[in-house]
C-alpha cells in the first residue's frame, strides 16, 4: 500500500444498524491517498459480517478482527495499523459531515502538529405522544493558529472551552503518537479519551483550530443517553482533573497565577456539577459519591465543643442563622465574647451586616459589653484581619483577660465557606500560632443533605468550589 495522508479509524461494537449511515458517510468522501481502518471489536451482532463484505474489493478499506476489549483496546489497535501521516478517530454510530476532506485536507501542512475541528452534537428529545425531535447543538471553535503549544494552553486556560476532550474531532500527526508511546489507555471507566489528548498535547508544537465542522456526535436513544451507573465516579474524576490541571497549568505560560487558579476552580466546579447532575439518574453514585463531594466542600469538622473567649462571627447579606449558632457555641457562657463583622448592607433593610447581627444578639440577652464590632471591611479577608487587631486591642483594654495566645477563638460561618475561610487565615501571619476553631452555620438552603437538590444553594455551593481554589490570589485579598 502507498503512503498515505491520512487514516481515519473506526472502532466497532456491535453498530450493524447503524453501518450504512456511518460507514457511508466516510467512504463516499474519502479520497484516494487517505485510508479507512474499522476495529471490530468482538462484536455479537451482524457488525462483522457487513464488514467482511465492505472491505471486499476496497483497496483503501482495511478491517481487524479482535477480541471485545473495549474501545480504546480497538482504537489501540487502530493506530498500530495505521499508514497515515495523519490519524483521525470517528466513533460507529456518528457521521461525517458531507464535504468535510475537501474542506480539511488542504488545511494540512508540515508546521503544524494538531488539529481540532469544530461539530455538531445530535440529541434526539422524546416529546408527548411519543414523537421525536432531533435537536443540534453546534460545538464551534474559531479558526486560529497557535505556533507552540503554551499559547494554545494560555488561550484555554483563559477561555476554557476549545473543544479539548473528545478524540473525534481532531488530526494528530502519527509519528508523533507512536515516537512517543501515546495510546489510549486501557481500563479507564470513562475519560481515557481526555488523557490522551492531555498525553498528546504535552508533546505536540503548532496548534490549529478551525470551524470547519467534521462529525456529527449523535446521541440516537434518548433513555439511555450512555449515562450507565460508574462505581468510584468521585475518585476518577478527581484523577480526570488533576490530569488536564498538571497539562495545562504546565504548558501555560503567559497566564497569571490569578487566571491559573481561577481556572482550576472553575473546571472543579464544572466536574462536580456534573456529578451531582447525575444523582437523580443514579441514586447508587449519590450515595457513595455525595459524601466525598461534602467532605471537598465543607472540609473536615474541627472539634467544636468547650467554652470559647471569642467568637468572630463573619457577616453575610442573610446571617442570622450564623448569629444563631454563635448564641448556640457560647452555650451561654457570661464571659464569651463576640466579634460580629460585615460592612456590607443586610437585606433586610439598611442596617449593615454587623449591625444587624449585633441586634439580633441584643435582643436575645446579649449584653454590648460583650458584643465588638467590626462594619468597615466589605469581604472576608479584610473581616479576619480587621478582627485580628480588634481582639488584640480587647486584650490591651482587659475586655478580654487572657493573651491572645491564650484565647481559644471561634470563626462561626457558612459551612460552606468554612474550607476558603480556613485557608484565608493560613495566609494572615497573626492566625498561625492562635488556637482557632471553624464553627460551621447552615443555611435553609446550604445544607449537607440539601443544597444539591436546591437550585440556589448548588449556585451557592459550586461557586464556592470555584473561589476556594482562589484563595491566596488578588482575588481573595484586598
Amino acid at each position: 500500500m502507498d503512503n498515505k495522508k491520512l487514516s481515519f479509524i473506526i472502532p466497532a461494537y456491535n453498530c450493524a444498524e447503524f453501518m450504512d449511515e456511518t460507514i457511508g458517510s466516510v467512504i463516499t468522501q474519502l479520497p484516494d491517498d487517505c485510508e479507512l481502518v474499522i476495529v471490530d471489536d468482538g462484536s455479537t451482532d451482524e457488525t462483522a459480517q457487513r464488514l467482511k463484505e465492505l472491505e471486499s474489493g476496497q483497496e483503501n478499506i482495511r478491517v481487524m478482527y479482535a477480541a471485545h476489549g473495549g474501545a480504546s483496546t480497538a482504537r489501540n489497535h487502530g493506530l498500530d495499523m495505521a499508514e497515515g501521516e495523519w490519524v483521525a478517530f470517528m466513533d460507529c454510530d456518528d457521521c461525517l459531515v458531507e464535504g468535510f476532506f475537501e474542506k480539511a485536507m488542504p488545511l494540512l501542512d508540515e508546521e503544524t502538529d494538531l488539529y481540532i475541528f469544530s461539530f455538531d452534537r445530535v440529541e434526539f428529545m422524546r416529546e408527548e405522544g411519543g414523537v421525536t425531535k432531533e435537536r443540534v447543538i453546534p460545538l464551534t471553535v474559531g479558526d486560529c493558529t497557535y505556533p507552540i503549544v503554551s499559547d494554545f494552553a494560555d488561550k484555554y486556560v483563559r477561555s476554557r472551552n476549545l473543544l479539548v476532550y473528545s478524540p473525534c474531532n481532531k488530526f494528530y500527526r502519527r509519528a508523533l503518537l507512536d515516537e512517543n508511546g501515546i495510546r489510549f489507555r486501557d481500563g479507564m471507566p470513562f475519560g481515557e479519551d481526555r488523557l490522551f489528548n492531555y498525553d498528546y498535547l504535552m508533546r505536540c508544537g503548532q496548534v490549529r483550530t478551525s470551524s470547519i465542522r467534521m462529525f456529527r456526535y449523535i446521541q440516537r436513544n434518548p433513555d439511555s443517553a450512555s449515562n450507565r451507573a460508574y462505581p468510584d465516579y468521585f475518585n476518577t474524576v478527581m484523577k480526570l482533573h488533576k490530569a488536564k490541571m498538571d497539562c495545562f497549568l504546565t504548558l501555560s505560560k503567559g497566564t497569571t497565577q490569578s487566571e491559573k487558579r481561577a481556572f482550576t476552580g472553575y473546571d472543579l466546579s464544572k466536574e462536580v456539577g456534573r456529578m451531582i447532575d447525575r444523582f437523580p439518574v443514579h441514586p447508587t453514585e449519590k450515595e457513595e459519591n455525595l459524601p466525598h463531594i461534602n467532605r471537598l466542600l465543607f472540609g473536615e469538622p474541627d472539634d467544636t465543643g468547650g467554652r470559647y473567649d471569642v467568637l468572630i462571627v463573619l457577616g453575610s447579606n442573610n446571617c442570622a442563622y450564623r448569629a444563631e449558632k454563635a448564641l448556640e457555641a457560647a452555650g451561654g457562657d457570661p464571659d464569651t465574647v463576640f466579634l460580629v463583622t460585615g460592612g456590607n448592607e443586610h437585606k433586610k433593610g439598611t442596617l449593615s451586616e454587623a449591625v444587624f447581627m449585633a441586634e439580633y444578639l441584643r435582643e436575645r440577652g446579649v449584653p454590648d459589653s460583650r458584643i465588638l464590632l467590626e462594619e468597615e471591611a466589605e469581604n472576608t479577608f479584610r473581616n479576619l484581619k480587621l478582627s485580628a487587631k480588634m481582639i488584640d486591642a480587647a486584650v490591651r483594654t482587659g475586655i478580654l483577660q487572657r493573651e491572645a495566645k491564650a484565647l481559644r477563638i471561634g470563626i462561626v460561618t457558612a459551612g460552606f465557606h468554612v474550607p476558603r475561610t480556613r485557608a484565608m487565615t493560613r495566609t494572615i501571619p497573626w492566625y498561625a500560632d492562635k488556637n482557632v476553631v471553624f464553627i460551621p452555620a447552615y443555611g435553609a438552603h446550604t445544607r449537607p443533605d440539601n443544597w444539591f437538590s436546591d437550585s440556589k444553594g448548588k449556585s451557592i455551593c459550586l461557586g464556592e468550589i470555584a473561589k476556594c481554589c482562589c484563595v491566596g490570589t488578588e482575588s481573595a485579598g484586598e
